[in-house]
C-alpha cells in the first residue's frame, strides 16, 4: 500500500477551490488592512499639497500685486512731489517771477500794468496759497487771443479761470474785458499752524 495517496485534481477540485478562495480572501484582507489606509493618507497628502500650492499661488499673486501697487504709489508720489516742489514751488520763489511775467505780457499788448490786481489767499487745509490775478484788458478779440496764448505758453503754471465782459465800444469792435488768472504756491507749513482760540471777553466765563 503506497504511503502517499495519489492526488487527483479532478477529485479534489472543491478543496482546491476552497483553498484558493481562502487565499484570495486573505489577500483582500491584507490589502484592505495595509494598502487602503496608505492610499487614503496619500490621497489626503496630495489634496493638502494641492491646497498649499493653490494658496501659495494666491499669496504670490497678491504679493506681486502689492509690489506693483507699491511701485505705482512711489511713482505717483514722485510725480506729486515734483508737481508741488518744482511746478508750484513756494510763494517766495515764484510770486515775483509771476508778477513780472504778467506785467510784461500786459505791456506787450499795450495795457497798463498798474491796473493788474493781485490777491493771495492761504488754503491751510491743503497746504497751498491761492494767488489770483485780475487783469483788465481793453482791446479787440485779437488782443484777447494773444494774451491767452501767451498765458498758456507760460512755464509758471498760470490758469485762465474766467473771462468776463465789462462793456463794448465801436459797435463791439473794442471790448472791456476782465481776465481772472490763478496759480498756487506750495506752503506745507500752513497745515502745521494751529489757530489759537479767541480771547475771552472780559466779564464772561
Amino acid at each position: 500500500m503506497p504511503l502517499l495517496k495519489r492526488f487527483d485534481i479532478r477529485e479534489e477540485r472543491l478543496k482546491v477551490a476552497a483553498v484558493l478562495t481562502v487565499l484570495a480572501v486573505a489577500n483582500l484582507v491584507f490589502y484592505t488592512i495595509l494598502n487602503l489606509p496608505r492610499m487614503h493618507r496619500q490621497a489626503a497628502e496630495e489634496r493638502r499639497v494641492s491646497d498649499l500650492t493653490s494658496n501659495l499661488s494666491e499669496v504670490s499673486r497678491r504679493v506681486a500685486l502689492m509690489k506693483d501697487l507699491d511701485q505705482r504709489f512711489d511713482s505717483e508720489k514722485s510725480k506729486v512731489d515734483t508737481f508741488y516742489n518744482d511746478i508750484l514751488g513756494t510763494k517766495d520763489a515764484r510770486m515775483i517771477q509771476i508778477q513780472r511775467e504778467v506785467r510784461a505780457i500786459a505791456s506787450s499788448l499795450g495795457m497798463d500794468p498798474e491796473t493788474i490786481a493781485y490777491q493771495p489767499e492761504d488754503l491751510d487745509k491743503v497746504g497751498l496759497i491761492s494767488f489770483v490775478i485780475n487783469v483788465p484788458l481793453a482791446g479787440d478779440y485779437r488782443n484777447l487771443r494773444q494774451f491767452i496764448n501767451k498765458i498758456e505758453k507760460s512755464e509758471n503754471f498760470l490758469i485762465v479761470e474766467s473771462v468776463s465782459l465789462g462793456g463794448a465800444k465801436d459797435g463791439g469792435a473794442l471790448l472791456d474785458l476782465n481776465i481772472r488768472l490763478s496759480t498756487y504756491f506750495n506752503a506745507p507749513e500752513l497745515k502745521d499752524v494751529k489757530k489759537t482760540p479767541a480771547a475771552k471777553q472780559a466779564g464772561k466765563s
